[in-house]
């Protein structure tokens, strides 16, 4: 339907439109709130689940942990109990044999004493009928043997085991070790099965009055055996919150302590288990091989019938090869997590009415304004078509006095333009079309905005309007834009032409190209200020630029750098090729410098073969060097000209401001000094002013230098400080330290080379050897049959900026068969302060990855509580200014405290860096420090000595 528009129905279509538009926008807007709404509900419950499995997997954790140190200790008793235990038989025969000698000797004689002490001690049997007392001489003649008498008499000095172990000779030397008695280990026939050897420990003593050797011994794997009964009636018993349960089986998958139901103990009879059942023991039992892990299963419940879902922690335990799983319902958190879920609801559903009311209040009043605004707009347009009726009027009545001045209007070489008060344009005349390609029609009704270049700021027009409002006019150089685009300078003067009452009537202006007098000032300018030869600034234009650079860094404060270049031995160029050919080397080279600096910077020639460079916006002294470098690099490369490859090399000196100078002469003349320093110095080299700077310089050349082949020299090493759990003394973990230990002087420390490696990029193949170095180790250790432990690889801000690094990370696990959460990437407070999003990406993926993530130096630097919420790490690092005033420093111990309720709140695990006494220990540990690294328990070791730390007893 076509509308009918006229003076009447225009603002009715306005209103009509307006109070359309608004309330859609209103509607659309309430509609997005509780969109939104909804959205922020569901991230809420989402974050509300992953926060209760994270708890229940961190509680088995600790069970788990706590479980395992308790195995650990009834295992370390085993050969302490069985030494105890032979050490009190073995005093027994000796006191049996001294007594009887004591009461006999003397009185019988020496044969006959002897034959009644061998009757006392043959019959004695111990350790569930295993154990019995044998004697022997000291040349390995067998005395006593209950088990084979037969051998009594005999010589068993040869005897040896399956293994090549004298077992007589070990025996002698132990008696002979000690006066008390010594321990030997060798290998005799198992009593389960005779014929296979297994570990025996024996404990002999002199008997001084014959030279007797007396002892007894057991073997080994029946201790082990007791004590793994022993730590299975612990885990049988133990529990945590209401369900939580130990069950462990061996190796083969047969079960050792089982559940059923809620708590009970299940038959012991593999026939009356369910094939729900048996498919759970193998799926636990694989797991468990596998190094362990999380794992949820089904178990009967406590209901008659009923079925529970249990979620595990399995975990092998490699000394008596078995495996333990630590277990319990869900639904024991569940109810906890409902009331969260529920609170949420609740909120979400109070939150709904109000944005309902809301929109349809904000509907309301956009409703009411639009029709009010569109009430007071009719009345506006109204006015204004008065008005416009008038002024049409006016002009027909000033229409006969234009057309006398008509002809001079279109005859002025001027280009001439006309605007009402309102700057719409009214008329123009041919010479502004000559000069601006626009025609009439193309700007009649339009702004002079048409013209504009853009090569003015807002602030340009609004004074140049300012100016015309109060002295009516203005004049001066503006640049403006032709109709093909072509930007041109012009000469232009505004006037205003005033009505009788003193009104505004029109603005005129007037105007010039000056196009051909500004080329040639430009000209002029050049020349006086710029290089004919290299067109590059001369003396005069570099004074000033260096005038301004100086009072831009007195007031930033930053350095800025003076280099001062003079060609070696081009003298002997123009003299054998002669001046032109030197030229053509001088263009070359000023064309090589002004691709080496930036823009903001400054290449000048000052004559014959000098040239300068002014760099500015330098931090530090030493930001100067890399330009310097380029520029030898750059200049050294040989020249071609025409048939002849020239060799030239450039001597540089550099003074830098404020350092060596605060105004241009003493600037240049310090920089002229330390260059003719560099011809000095063998040419083809830099030279700074002070020769502080120099010795920083050239040590800072001598570590980049040595760190890019120190990986393929193999200096670089691996250093390793355990982490130790401060309750149990377990070694849990340990964090790769990096040395550098070069082939031709002394080690560097790592906060000298680190530095310049991240500045120069070569952190990224050190780091990437780093924690493949690290991972290879460990693995090593795993099938070496080491404890598992964590390895804490620290890593640069740079590394975390590239997006390969987690791709990087995942290959290294994977090729050294490493699960994730073995690795622990330990960062500083530093990567806060990095705006790259990359980096936050790069956290993000790794604990995705289960890899674990370690923030070191907590409390020392940038510290936010923020961090902790924004960021999900699992290990907060103590710096050990914390600790090392622990014992005298309140405030110290109020800090660890607090850092360590916030991390067990958190679910976060501590770490104490620098523990270096045990009184720090024991205040750690009452404060809830999780673990600790410090000289108390090592300080960082090779590898090779690291190994027997974590390694078991043999």
């Amino acid at each position: 339907m076509k509308l009918s528009i006229t003076d009447q129905t225009l603002p009715r279509y306005h209103l009509l439109g307006t109070l359309i538009v608004v309330l859609a926008l209103s509607l659309a807007l309430g509609g997005s709130f509780m969109w939104m709404a909804q959205g922020e509900h569901l991230q809420v419950i989402q974050r509300l689940e992953k926060g209760f499995e994270l708890k229940k997997q961190e509680r088995l954790r600790t069970e788990m942990a706590a479980a395992i140190g308790y195995l650990d200790f009834v295992h370390s008793r085993t050969e302490a109990a069985l030494k105890s235990a032979l050490q009190e038989k073995v005093s027994m025969a000796i006191q049996t044999a001294q007594g009887i000698y004591d009461r006999e000797h003397g009185r019988r004689p020496e044969a006959e004493v002897k034959r009644l002490i061998i009757e006392a001690l043959r019959p004695q049997r111990f350790f569930d009928g295993r154990g019995y007392f044998f004697v022997d001489d000291q040349q390995g003649t067998c005395i006593l043997l209950p088990i084979a008498p037969a051998l009594e008499g005999s010589s068993l000095w040869d005897n040896r085991d399956d293994q090549g172990h004298y077992i007589m000779r070990g025996l002698v030397d132990a008696a002979r070790s000690d006066i008390t008695g010594g321990l030997s280990r060798y290998r005799w026939y198992s009593p389960d099965d005779p014929r296979k050897m297994s570990d025996k420990l024996a404990f002999v003593r002199l008997f001084e009055p014959f030279g007797w050797v007396i002892g007894t011994g057991d073997y080994l794997y029946k201790w082990e055996e007791a004590r793994l009964q022993e730590g299975l009636d612990r885990l049988r018993a133990w529990s945590f919150g209401d369900t939580g349960r130990f069950m462990v089986m061996d190796d083969e998958g047969r079960m050792l302590t089982q559940l059923r139901g809620a708590d009970a103990e299940r038959p012991a009879l593999d026939s009356a288990i369910t094939a729900q059942e048996r498919a759970t023991r193998q799926r636990l039992l694989t797991l468990g091989r596998a190094g362990g892990g999380i794992a949820e299963f089904p178990w009967p419940g406590s209901s008659a019938g009923g079925q529970d879902t249990r979620t595990a922690m399995v975990e092998p335990y490699a000394p008596w090869k078995i495996i333990v799983v630590a277990s319990l319902v869900n639904e024991e958190m569940q109810a906890a997590l409902a009331s969260e879920k529920d609170s949420a609801a609740a909120a979400l559903r109070v939150r709904m009415p109000q944005f309902i009311g809301m929109t349809v209040i904000a509907a309301a009043l956009a409703l009411g304004a639009s029709l009010l605004f569109s009430r007071w707009m009719s009345s506006l347009f109204r006015a204004y078509h008065a008005r416009l009726d008038a002024h049409t009027r006016t002009l027909e009545k000033q229409a006969g006095e234009l057309r006398l001045a008509g002809h001079v209007f279109d005859s002025s070489r001027e280009g001439i333009i006309i605007t009402d008060p309102e700057t719409r344009i009214l008329a123009v005349n041919p010479a502004f079309t000559a000069i601006t390609g626009f025609s009439p029609e193309d700007v009649l009704g339009r702004s002079p905005g048409v013209l504009r270049s853009g090569y003015h700021a807002p602030e340009f027009y609004a004074s140049m309007w300012a100016s015309i409002r109060d002295t009516g006019s203005w004049s001066g150089e503006i640049y403006n834009r032709r109709k093909d685009g072509h930007v041109y300078p012009e000469q232009i003067s505004i006037g205003t032409v005033r009505g009788p009452d003193g009104e505004v009537r029109h603005y005129v202006g007037t105007f010039l190209d000056i196009s051909e007098r500004k080329e040639a000032e430009s000209r002029i300018r050049h020349l006086a200020e710029f290089d004919t030869l290299t067109q590059l600034p001369n003396r005069a234009l570099l004074t000033d630029r260096l005038s301004q650079a100086i009072a831009l860094a007195r007031r930033s404060g930053d350095k800025l750098a003076i280099l001062f270049i003079d060609l070696d031995r081009f003298k002997n160029i123009n003299d054998s090729l002669g001046h032109a050919m030197g030229d053509r080397i001088l263009q070359e080279v000023a064309s090589r410098l002004c691709l080496i600096v930036r823009e903001s910077d400054t290449v000048s020639r000052l004559g014959g073969d000098e040239f300068v460079v002014l760099v500015t916006g330098l931090e530090h002294a030493g930001n100067a060097m890399p330009t310097a470098q380029k520029i030898l690099a750059s200049l050294g490369r040989p020249y071609q000209l025409d048939d002849h490859e020239l060799q030239l090399t450039p001597s540089i000196g550099i003074a830098i401001y404020p350092d060596n100078g605060s105004d241009n002469d003493a600037l240049l003349k310090n920089a002229d000094a330390a260059m003719y320093h560099a011809k000095s110095s063998g040419r083809n080299n830099f030279q700074f002013f002070t020769p502080e700077l120099n010795q920083w310089v050239t040590d800072r050349l001598r570590i980049e230098n040595g760190l890019r082949h120190a990986l393929e020299r193999e200096e670089m090493q691996i250093h390793y400080q355990p982490q130790v759990d401060l309750g149990s003394g377990r070694i849990v973990g340990c964090e790769a330290l990096l040395r550098w230990y070069p082939a031709d002087g002394a080690p560097i420390p790592p906060d000298r080379f680190i530095p310049v490696a991240e500045e120069t990029g070569l952190i990224h193949p050190i780091g990437l050897w780093v924690l493949d170095e690290a991972c290879r180790q460990l693995a090593q250790w795993d099938a070496e049959g080491a404890a598992k432990i964590r390895m804490a690889v620290n890593v640069a801000v740079p590394q975390l900026r590239r997006p390969t690094f987690v791709q990087q990370v995942e290959t290294t696990l994977a090729h050294h068969h490493l699960a994730p959460g073995r690795l622990e990437i330990e960062v500083t407070e530093s990567v806060f302060l990095d705006p790259d999003a990359q980096i936050r990406e790069t956290l993000r993926s790794l604990t995705d990855m289960g890899v674990k993530l370690s923030l070191d130096d907590f409390g020392t630097g940038y510290s936010s509580l923020s961090y902790l919420k924004n960021f999900r790490f699992d290990v907060l690092k103590i710096d050990r200014s914390f600790v090392s005033e622990l014992a005298r420093s309140h405030d110290d111990m109020t800090l660890v405290r607090a850092i360590s309720s916030i991390a067990r709140d958190m679910s976060l695990i501590t770490v104490a860096e620098g523990i270096e006494s045990e009184e720090q220990q024991r205040i750690l540990t009452e404060l809830g420090c999780n673990l600790g690294q410090g000289y108390l328990f090592s300080r960082p070791i090779p590898a090779s000595e690291f190994r027997r730390l974590v390694m078991p007893a043999s």
